[in-house]
């Protein structure tokens, strides 16, 4: 599967840390979906922001699971 960078500027890279069961799931989805983890990551990413940005972060933090 080829992904186009549509955008104009290229994209940046980040490092970010994910736990044992985050990896796990987000590996599965990946081969199953033959998605890349970099693409399906990005796409949360994105989902989260806005949803911080539409909801705001005391809603979206309650929401967790886990304790950041």
């Amino acid at each position: 599967m080829t992904i186009i960078n549509l955008e104009e500027q290229p994209r940046v890279q980040i490092p970010i840390r994910i736990n044992q069961s985050q990896h796990t799931k987000i590996t599965n989805i990946s081969r199953r979906t033959k998605i890349p983890m970099s693409t399906l990551a990005r796409d949360a990413i994105a989902r989260h922001i806005k949803d911080i940005e539409t909801r705001g972060i005391t809603a979206v933090l309650n929401d967790l699971d886990e304790v950041y």
